[in-house]
């Protein structure tokens, strides 16, 4: 009986080898990925967001002009 597609291998290199680093850390890492991402999307809402000219932020610097808002914008928004 074969228990291995490969039977021309070494079974013992091809079907019995243990999982390699990616394979058994993988959920921490699409964790990881996903908690940066999260927090890349929420820094770049804050950005939008925010009425200043100049934002200093964990070593990051943007100097912009933001768009002005009239008075029929800011009584209709509320």
């Amino acid at each position: 009986m074969v228990d291995c597609a490969l039977e021309c291998i070494d079974r013992d290199l091809i079907c019995e080898s243990p999982p390699d680093f990616l394979q058994r850390n993988s959920t921490f890492f699409l964790t990881l990925i996903g908690i940066v991402g999260g927090g890349c999307g929420v820094l770049l809402t804050y950005f939008l967001k925010s009425r200043c000219t100049e934002i200093k932020c964990c070593g990051l610097f943007f100097k912009r002009q933001p768009i002005e808002l009239n008075n029929i914008e800011l009584t209709t928004s509320k």
